[in-house]
């Protein structure tokens, strides 16, 4: 029945996984798709110049967005595996304390609720089920779910064990470090709060400066409409050069945006992959008010 069950959580990791590489290649093709026919069909059509690179910023969304929230659901999974893990350790404490052995309060507290953690912790109750080796299967364990504080947890039960240490008390101190780290990232967090909201200023300063230069200065010197000037040998008319401040103005505030959050995100939990909900949130707010204000 085990090995049954198994081979369908097996079967349905395999489809999930398929799943989500055909959703992030087919975004990416549909992304560069939109990018490709604005470049080659609509970049020329007269008056189309407000819509070509809001056009641009879709098709990039487009590409990239999947793969992004994806990236982010499982650094939330990771980050949830992390904090439910304390709780798993003191329940095959308790197990190892009633004088059960490792293995088998593994497999009794692979009955319990630990969120994001259960999936993990009902396979290696399965796995032991099989015949793999407890070290091994902690390996698999570390493997999988990729976090360095777990890593380290896991070493540290592993060499217990082989040496044939109080395994209850390794559980117990394992536990209370993983929870002093995870309270440790909280206080963190707290302290560097204000270092975001310092990063969100200066994106909006920045942000106003750009929407500034491109209301007030770039029109003035549209005024001059029968001026050209030379850039690189060619002479250009002040409203086409305005068109190219225009086009500047909305890439710088794009890119901007985007390592302004990817540097908030590693400030505030110390992850780039945090700084994906905060590159969506200031290219999204840059661009729609470059978009409402000019």
């Amino acid at each position: 029945m085990d090995m049954d069950t198994n081979l369908k959580d097996i079967t349905g990791w395999i489809t999930k996984t398929g799943g989500r590489e055909a959703a992030v290649l087919g975004s990416f093709a549909a992304g560069l798709v939109i990018i490709s026919v604005n470049f080659l069909f609509l970049r020329d059509i007269p008056g189309f110049e407000a819509f070509f690179s809001m056009i641009n910023i879709i098709g990039a969304l487009v590409a990239i967005a999947p793969s992004m929230m994806i990236k982010y659901q499982e650094y939330n999974r990771q980050k949830e595996v992390e904090r439910r893990f304390p709780d798993f350790l003191r329940d095959v404490t308790e197990g190892t304390k009633a004088g059960m052995t490792l293995p088998k309060a593994i497999k009794e507290a692979a009955e319990g609720e630990y969120g994001a953690l259960n999936p993990h912790v009902e396979k290696m109750a399965s796995q032991m089920d099989w015949g793999v080796p407890f070290d091994e299967v902690l390996e698999r364990f570390a493997d999988r779910v990729g976090s360095s504080a777990i890593r380290r947890s896991v070493t540290t039960i592993i060499e217990t064990h082989r040496s044939g240490g109080n395994v209850s008390e390794v559980l117990e101190v394992v536990a209370e470090s993983v929870t002093d780290m995870e309270r440790i990232k909280k206080e963190r967090k707290s302290h560097v709060y204000s270092q975001m909201i310092t990063g969100y200023t200066i994106y909006f300063i920045f942000l106003g400066v750009m929407v500034g230069l491109q209301r007030f200065l770039i029109p003035s010197l549209a005024m001059e409409g029968g001026t050209e000037i030379a850039v690189e040998g060619a002479g250009l008319e002040m409203e086409e050069l305005a068109v190219i401040y225009e086009d500047m103005f909305q890439n710088l505030v794009i890119i901007q945006g985007f390592f302004s959050g990817l540097a908030i995100g590693k400030m505030s939990a110390g992850s780039i992959m945090a700084g994906l909900q905060h590159v969506l949130v200031l290219v999204v707010i840059g661009y729609s008010a470059f978009f409402v204000f000019i």
